[in-house]
C-alpha cells in the first residue's frame, strides 16, 4: 500500500464522498424520509444499524472491487510478457518454451551478445505490475470494461452478467428513489408547488426534466461530461452542505435544544459519543478536507483525460488542459450548489435585522403618538 497517498487531501475527499454517496448525506433523501416516521422513532438505533450495515458492504464491495483490478492487472502483465516473450522468439528462432517469465532477462542478455543489431530493432513492451495497477479505469469504464472483462473468464459467465446488471439497474434505480424525496419533498415544504397539483404530476415531470439534461451524458462528449460532474459537482458541495448542516443545527440552533428533542423523541439524550462527535469531530474534519483540498487545487493545473489514437502510450489516456469555458461550467456545478446555503442564511439574517429595525421604529412612533393625542404620561 501507498501510505503517502494518504496526505494527500484528494485522497480525503474522495473517501468522504464515497461516505456520503453510500449513506445519501447532503442529499436531502435521508431527511425526506425521516419526515414519514412516527415522531418516537429509535432514530439512533437506525443509525447504529445503517452503520453498522453500510460499513460491512463498503469492506466487501472494496475486497471485490480491488481484488478484480489485482486480477486484471496481473493478466495485462502476465500478456505483456507473453508479447515480449513471443517477440523475442521470432526473432532469434528460439525453441517454444526456452524462454520463460523467470529467465527472460537473461535471454535477453545472451540474444543481445549473439546478434546486437537484431536485438536492437527489436521493440519490447514495458511491463511493470505497479503501472498496471495504477493505470486504473475510472467512471462507467470500471462497470462496463474492468467487471465486464472479469466476468467473461468466470465459469457460466453469461449467467454472472445477467446478474451483474441487474444488479446495477436495481442500484441506479434505488438511489434515485432517495434523490427524487429530496427535491420532490422541499418543493412540497416551501410551498413552491401548489397543494392541487398532484404529486404523480410534479414527480414525472422531474424525472423528465433529469431525462432531458442527461442527454449531455449520451453524446459524443458524454464521457468528459461525466468525469466533469463526478469531479466537481459529486464531492465539495456535499461537503459544504454536510458542513452547513452540522453548523447550523449544533451551533445556530443550538445543541442543547437539539438534545431535548432527541430527548423527547427516544426517551434518553444522547451519549457523549454524539455530543463529541457533533460538536467538534465531524465540522472539524469537513473543514480541514476543504481547505487542504482548495489549497492543492488552487496551485495545480487541471487536467482532465483525453482517448487520443495519435497519443504516442495510446490505448492509455493522455491529460490535456481544461479549456477556459469549462471554468464557467465548474463554477456553476460546484459553486452554485456550495454557495446556495450560506447566501440564503445570509439573505435570511439581513432581512430579520431590517425587519427588528423597522418593528422597532414603528413601536416608537406608535408609542409617541399615543401619549401625545391621549395624553399620557410614562
Amino acid at each position: 500500500p501507498q501510505v503517502t497517498e494518504l496526505a494527500n487531501p484528494v485522497t480525503w475527499l474522495d473517501a468522504g464522498a464515497q461516505v456520503f454517496y453510500s449513506f445519501s448525506l447532503a442529499f436531502g433523501g435521508l431527511i425526506s424520509f425521516s419526515s414519514y416516521n412516527s415522531v418516537h422513532n429509535n432514530c439512533e438505533r437506525d443509525a447504529l444499524i445503517i452503520s453498522t450495515i453500510n460499513g460491512f458492504t463498503s469492506v466487501y464491495a472494496a475486497t471485490v472491487i480491488y481484488s478484480i483490478i489485482g486480477f486484471r492487472a496481473t493478466e495485462r502483465y502476465d500478456d505483456c510478457f507473453d508479447n515480449n516473450i513471443l517477440t523475442l522468439m521470432n526473432a532469434f528462432d528460439l525453441p517454444e518454451g526456452n524462454v520463460t517469465q523467470d529467465n527472460f532477462e537473461q535471454m535477453q542478455q545472451l540474444c543481445n551478445m549473439t546478434d546486437p543489431n537484431t536485438f536492437a530493432s527489436l521493440k519490447f513492451e514495458t511491463c511493470d505490475l505497479e503501472s498496471f495497477l495504477n493505470d486504473v479505469i475510472e467512471g462507467t469504464g470500471l462497470a462496463f470494461i474492468v467487471f465486464t472483462e472479469a466476468i467473461t473468464k468466470m465459469p457460466v459467465s453469461p449467467l454472472w452478467s445477467i446478474l451483474f446488471f441487474v444488479m446495477l439497474f436495481c442500484l441506479g434505480l434505488s438511489s434515485m428513489f432517495g434523490n427524487m424525496e429530496g427535491v420532490l419533498v422541499p418543493l412540497q415544504d416551501l410551498k413552491v408547488i401548489p397543494p392541487k397539483v398532484p404529486k404523480e404530476l410534479v414527480t414525472g415531470l422531474i424525472c423528465l426534466g433529469s431525462y432531458l439534461i442527461a442527454f449531455i451524458f449520451v453524446l459524443n462528449s458524454g464521457n468528459y461530461w461525466l468525469a466533469l460532474f463526478d469531479n466537481f459537482a459529486g464531492s465539495i458541495p456535499l461537503l459544504i452542505i454536510a458542513f452547513c448542516e452540522t453548523f447550523s443545527v449544533v451551533y445556530i440552533y443550538g445543541i442543547d435544544r437539539f438534545n431535548k428533542d432527541i430527548e423527547f423523541m427516544i426517551g434518553h439524550k444522547p451519549n457523549i459519543f454524539w455530543q463529541v462527535t457533533w460538536r467538534f469531530i465531524s465540522p472539524l474534519i469537513m473543514l480541514v478536507i476543504f481547505l487542504f483540498y482548495f489549497v492543492v487545487k488552487v496551485n495545480e493545473e487541471l487536467l482532465y483525460s483525453v482517448w487520443d489514437p495519435n497519443y504516442e502510450d495510446f490505448p492509455k489516456t493522455q491529460k490535456t488542459e481544461y479549456p477556459g469555458w469549462v471554468y464557467v461550467i465548474i463554477v456553476i456545478i460546484a459553486g452554485v450548489p456550495s454557495l446556495a446555503i450560506p447566501v440564503f442564511a445570509l439573505y435570511k439574517a439581513i432581512r430579520n435585522c431590517c425587519q427588528k429595525k423597522n418593528d422597532s421604529t414603528g413601536l416608537i412612533v406608535s408609542s409617541s403618538e399615543t401619549s401625545v393625542n391621549g395624553n399620557l404620561k410614562y
